[in-house]
């Protein structure tokens, strides 16, 4: 008799402590640059490896600074010739993303972030194990092939800082996409400007969705 009275209740405690969780949103990334440090933290700058004519200067054109009473920014500058004889300054633009993070089917991802300049374009990215490449817990972006882009949220080029805002999925899934994110084991927030503009307030957050299956 004392169980049939006591289990309800335990199975009500417990629903009701999975439907709090079943909403609940991670915070994934949360930067405001404010401590100023150079490369930013937890975001990659350096592209020096990819020999890549267009980024093997992109660490020197990406760096945390001031704007005025906002405090510490990023500033991306592809129009900065840090090197004279660059062979192509500023053509490839700038770009910077976060340290590899897990995709996990089942959640929806969001990015908030503050751009000012420009233009811009912000995306998810998604990588896959390079081939030969050992798995492990720590994977560098040498460890790893881009395989997948997100929708991209483009912003014109402005003076003024703007709020923008970006979902993965966002848009429904094609058979294509789908196929690839079958593949995908890590995802970064890729921020890419083509003429000079800074960053600040990113915040990447990811909220349990059964319907994000893949």
């Amino acid at each position: 008799m004392r169980y049939s009275i006591v289990l309800p209740g335990l199975v009500a405690a417990t629903l009701a402590f999975s439907n709090l969780h079943a909403n609940e949103e991670v915070t994934l990334v949360k930067s405001n640059f404010d401590d100023g440090a150079n490369p930013p933290t937890g975001w990659i700058t350096d592209y020096e490896w990819t020999g890549n004519s267009y980024y093997v200067q992109n660490k020197m054109q990406v760096t945390t600074g001031n704007d005025g009473g906002k405090g510490g920014v990023v500033h991306l500058r592809p129009d900065a010739e840090y090197q004279k004889g660059s062979p192509m300054p500023g053509e490839g633009g700038a770009k910077m993303e976060t340290i590899p993070f897990v995709l996990e089917p089942g959640f929806r991802y969001k990015c908030t972030l503050d751009v000012k300049g420009g233009p811009s374009r912000v995306y998810f990215a998604g990588y896959r194990w390079a081939p030969g490449v050992r798995p492990n817990d720590q994977p560098t972006l040498q460890d790893l092939r881009m395989i997948y882009k997100s929708k991209v949220a483009n912003t014109p080029a402005s003076p003024e800082w703007t709020s923008v805002s970006l979902e993965f999925p966002g848009v429904a899934l094609s058979p294509e996409a789908l196929k690839h994110l079958q593949q995908v084991r890590f995802m970064t927030l890729f921020v890419w400007f083509m003429k000079d503009g800074s960053v600040d307030n990113i915040v990447v957050t990811k909220t349990p969705d059964p319907s994000v299956q893949f």
